[in-house]
């Protein structure tokens, strides 16, 4: 069974993310180490280091994603070595806190040609795990919707950034909304099919170790991050519940990234609950 979850604010002191996804009945969920637009981080002490240890004891895995500024594709020496200071200290605080998946987006190619950047990605990645290689985090490649030059669009270029580390703990999150967008048809069982047949054949199903569970305000092939709530969006309840009853797919933890209003993450809980009891 999938532990079903949600991204959480962690504004304030970083225990009170547990009371969060408490409060709307999650069984895992998502956090930021800093602000997602800020370079600079947030101190945590040692005390909190150990109290947080002690009280995820109790939940399913748990993902930070990295800060939406880190950019390995790019080319310019500042942002790049940024990047790359900013990935390492993240992934250190993650091995130290005992947290299962450290979930990025590859990057975006904005200064340089698709290739150069996924050329830059990878050597990136080099640099950080020459440095740093951790034993319990898992570091996974998020893939995109294709919007303005973002890369790990489709599985090809998902399988290019993972082959050079295999060996390593890295494995990829699909998110069902940046998927569809770019032009995967989940919404139909042929379509899933295809996706999930694409994905054994190029990267290899065992390494998808995540779900970011988002329905879809653009239309199929629109190429454009929209996030909306379950069943509410162009992806409709029939995704989702593909990948709720597929053999594979409904063992793995998902993480609701769908607009912060009212008590919508707690309803979007309920209607993959929802969906799950119907698939078992």
């Amino acid at each position: 069974m999938p532990s079903l979850g949600i991204h959480v604010s962690s504004a304030g002191p970083i225990l009170k993310i547990f009371e969060r996804a408490r409060e709307v009945g999650a069984e895992a969920f998502q956090f930021f180490l800093r602000s997602p637009r800020a370079w600079k981080a947030k101190s945590i002490s040692q005390w909190e280091i150990e109290e947080f240890i002690k009280l995820k004891g109790s939940w399913g895995p748990l993902m930070v994603h990295a800060p939406y500024l880190i950019n390995l594709a790019s080319s310019h020496p500042e942002l790049r070595s940024k990047s790359i200071e900013v990935f390492l200290e993240e992934l250190k605080i993650c091995e130290l806190l005992k947290i299962e998946y450290y979930n990025f987006h590859p990057g975006t190619a904005k200064d340089v040609s698709q290739e150069e950047g996924l050329r830059n990605i990878i050597k990136g990645l080099e640099e950080i795990f020459s440095s740093f290689i951790p034993s319990y985090t898992c570091v996974l490649f998020e893939n995109t919707a294709g919007e303005r030059g973002d890369l790990g669009k489709n599985t090809q270029e998902l399988k290019r950034l993972i082959e050079p580390f295999k060996g390593l703990k890295v494995g990829v999150c699909i998110d069902t909304c940046h998927a569809f967008a770019y032009g995967y048809a989940i919404n139909t069982k042929e379509g899933f099919e295809a996706f999930k047949g694409e994905i054994d054949r190029s990267i290899g199903l065992d390494k998808v170790k995540a779900i970011h569970c988002n329905d879809s305000k653009v239309p199929l092939g629109a190429k454009k991050d929209r996030h909306e709530h379950i069943g509410h969006g162009y992806i409709g309840l029939e995704g989702f519940r593909l990948f709720l009853k597929d053999p594979y797919f409904s063992q793995l933890p998902y993480y609701l990234e769908t607009p912060k209003v009212d008590d919508w993450d707690r309803k979007n809980l309920q209607t993959l609950r929802k969906l799950l009891s119907e698939s078992h």
